[in-house]
């Protein structure tokens, strides 16, 4: 099926500077909150840390929201650097990179699924979310795996005190949190689940729809659903000694179906003979019908445990996190209902899976400011469905069944690291690290080293400049034939078979404080990626003759530019500005002749203006402004009439000799090269306004008045190219396709 089609039903069925509580995490372990003291502008200067931006649960649930749901992708996407990819989608391209190619972790559960409807929501409940750390560059030691950022997600703590929890209902949606103690002191828990009623709401449309179809023979069938949801449970053992258990649920189900039928009475002709049949083949009952149905989903649990004793913390962690996706193909007709031999069933069927199960131990020293040492290790078990793919085909009483007997891959992977921040001098701080990494399937081990450096050097009390250095490599890319990348797209343990996705970033950049509270920071950067996996060109994703190491090929990536940001919050009108700049560029000998091509997300420039304004403790409104260079894409821009005949001077074709009926009207497409076409520049306007209340118990209710795209400017998410006939003469004629006009929404929210 077209990606237009699933796009298209998708759409239809669809601070104050302050001191702040910062969990410090290694992989998979949660030590106790440290409060952290030092104010945000010597925070920004000081710090080691480049390319991290961090999200707490006011940001999230003030941000303006797209149908009422407040979405943590989407808020990460707002940053300099940072592609969203496709139209109202989760996607994540972090500077240059890819959308497989960013690691979420939730409360140190690895996710590889993590988007609702297509992409147009993300599966965190925002209710449930502490605190979300993106980092981009200068990744800590303790992370690998990924080779353009990491998303560590925190949920929200349990409250060991009291009962309480927060309720939302929006136009598509609705969700629910509680937390409260099992144990006074000693054990709670929190617990939050989401879930859609698309489909409840869409049952009286479509039936309607369906009366008015009726009459010409046809029908459609959409339907639509996702639920997530997740668990937590503390307990304190002793001040220094703590457990907990935390689990997770995401789960998408859509079918798109149309059906033809016969819908016609019986039509006679009188003749002085008698009545005869008029037309009596349009008489025959028969059905044409095309289903498409995907789901997909992860399901993980975690527990681990957490001591801590003056300068030291020691965490220990296990996990098991599942991701599956499954797509079906199918076509099934009748010609006449009379006849069983005019019965025809042509289905694909694919599936790609993966399991993770693993362990970790992190350990962490610190002595005040002068040194902090972070070390650990960690396994992984990984077991692959790369490509499952059958095809069953049925013509007349004869039955064929393909099946392309791709294996299940097992792979194992382990690492160890160590690193250390050192503060010498006020003004000088380097952290250095080292992560070691061993990789083994089918035979095949890949060993690599991944070192980490970073520099600050303050320039006065309110600037400083700081550079660093990470590289990363990466075992399993998800590759995608379409424009969107959809949920089903298919994972592949590439480096069973080829060498692993390896990535350096190298980043420079200046810090600094400036008059009226205002801060700043300029990063220069330059990321080198090599062994991507990419599809090779004409190969089609379903062909079961092919294995699925026969369909990939090797590709190299670098890309560059500059990210800058400028905020301000403190007093009643906070906000920000980004704007990014970059070039991503990729080449391959199978791709392209041999030639370096513009990546699909080379997006040359980003902007982003936002702005927050609190009227006073009940109004509160949200703006925010985006525009970004438009996306590439693979176009003919011209038509050859004939093979071997002049190349025309215009996209226009005569009536060549050719017997195929389209080749006479539309000629053979031309491409000169890979991401041939630039697509129109993308922006949008979103509002947001939050009305807080209070209830006659005195709960806080909050009222959040929405509207995404809000003049309505109409994005392209491809361009197709059709046929059109001006004078008697068929043109080529291209027609921009887009999903979302201006979309108002509204919810409310309680807090109990």
């Amino acid at each position: 099926m077209r990606p237009t089609l699933i796009l298209w039903a998708c759409a239809t069925l669809a601070g104050s500077a302050q001191a702040f509580s910062q969990n410090d995490t290694l992989t998979g372990g949660v030590f106790r909150e440290a409060i952290i003291t030092t104010d945000a502008p010597k925070r920004h200067t000081e710090s080691l840390q480049m390319g991290l931006h961090t999200l707490d649960s006011d940001d999230l649930l003030t941000m303006p929201v797209i149908l009422g749901e407040p979405d943590l992708v989407k808020a990460i996407q707002l940053q300099p650097g940072v592609a969203q990819g496709v139209e109202g989608f989760s996607g994540l391209y972090v500077r240059g990179g890819e959308n497989d190619q960013n690691l979420f972790l939730f409360d140190g559960l690895p996710l590889y699924q993590v988007s609702h409807l297509g992409g147009i929501f993300s599966s965190f409940n925002a209710a449930s979310v502490s605190r979300a750390d993106f980092y981009k560059a200068a990744f800590p030691a303790q992370y690998g795996g990924r080779v353009s950022s990491i998303v560590d997600i925190h949920s929200q703590r349990p409250d060991f005190k009291q009962c309480h929890g927060r309720f939302s209902i929006g136009l598509l949606s609705g969700n629910l949190f509680v937390t409260a103690p099992l144990r006074k002191d000693r054990t709670a828990f929190t617990a939050a689940v989401r879930r859609t009623w698309i489909d409840i709401l869409s049952t009286p449309t479509l039936a309607v729809v369906n009366a008015i179809k009726k009459k010409n023979g046809q029908k459609i069938n959409l339907g639509y659903a996702f639920t997530d949801a997740n668990a937590r449970i503390d307990h304190r053992f002793s001040p220094d000694l703590s457990a907990r258990i935390v689990g997770y649920f995401g789960h998408d189900r859509l079918k798109i179906a149309d059906r033809d039928f016969n819908n016609t009475e019986p039509s006679y002709i009188i003749t002085p003979s008698g009545p005869i049949l008029q037309n009596p083949d349009a008489c025959k009952e028969f059905y044409d019908e095309d289903r498409n149905r995907m789901t997909w989903g992860n399901w993980g649990t975690a527990a681990s445990i957490d001591y801590t004793h003056e300068r030291h913390q020691l965490s220990a962690t296990a996990y098991y996190s599942r991701y599956s996706s499954t797509y079906n193909q199918e076509t099934e007709l009748q010609y006449d209902m009379a006849d069983p031999l005019t019965y025809g069933y042509s289905g694909t069927r694919t599936r790609n899976r993966i399991g993770d199960l693993g362990g970790r131990l992190d350990y962490r020293y610190s002595y005040d400011d002068l040194l902090t040492m972070r070390t650990g290790a960690g396994s992984v078990w990984h077991r692959y469905m790369p490509s499952d793919i059958r095809t069953l085909t049925v013509d007349g009483e004869t039955e064929t069944t393909i099946r392309n007997g791709n294996e299940e891959v097992d792979g194992s992977e382990s690492y160890a690291y160590i690193e250390a921040d050192v503060q010498p001098i006020h003004a000088i701080a380097v952290q250095g690290g080292l992560r070691a990494v061993a990789y083994a399937s089918a035979g095949k081990s890949h060993f690599r080293l991944e070192p980490r450096a970073s520099l600050r050097i303050m320039c006065g009390n309110h600037h400083s400049v700081k550079a660093a250095y990470s590289r990363m490599n990466q075992f399993a890319q998800q590759v995608s034939s379409n424009f969107a990348n959809l949920p089903t797209d298919l994972w592949q343990p590439t480096a069973t078979c080829f060498e692993p996705l390896e990535s350096d970033l190298y980043t420079l950049g200046v810090y600094g404080n400036l008059p009226w509270q205002m801060l700043y920071s300029v990063e220069g950067w330059y990321k080198e990626m090599h062994h991507l996996a990419e599809f090779a060109e004409g190969t089609a994703p379903l062909n079961t003759a092919l294995h699925w190491t026969e369909k990939l090929v090797d590709a190299k990536g670098w890309s560059y530019g500059l990210d800058v940001n400028v905020e301000r919050t403190v007093g009643r009108l906070t906000g920000h500005l980004g704007y990014g700049l970059m070039w991503n560029w990729r080449k391959s000998p199978q791709l392209n002749h041999g030639e370096k091509f513009p990546a699909k997300f080379d997006n040359r420039h980003k902007v982003n203006i936002g702005a927050n304004y609190k009227f006073n403790t009940r109004l509160e409104l949200h703006a925010e402004w985006m525009f970004m260079t438009g996306n590439r894409m693979t176009l003919a821009v011209y038509n050859y009439d004939e093979p071997g005949s002049a190349f025309p001077d215009a996209p226009q074709t005569g009536n060549g000799d050719s017997g195929d009926a389209d080749m006479q009207l539309t000629g053979f497409g031309y491409i000169g090269s890979r991401n041939n076409v630039r697509m129109p520049a993308y922006h949008r306007l979103d509002l947001s306004l939050d009305i807080h209340t209070r209830t006659r118990r005195g709960h806080k209710g909050t009222w959040n008045v929405g509207l995404y795209n809000a003049y309505c400017h109409m994005n392209a998410m491809t361009i197709i190219k059709d046929d059109a006939i001006y004078d008697d003469i068929t043109h080529r004629r291209f027609r921009k396709f887009s999903l979302l006009p201006a979309v108002p929404s509204v919810s409310y929210s309680l807090e109990f």
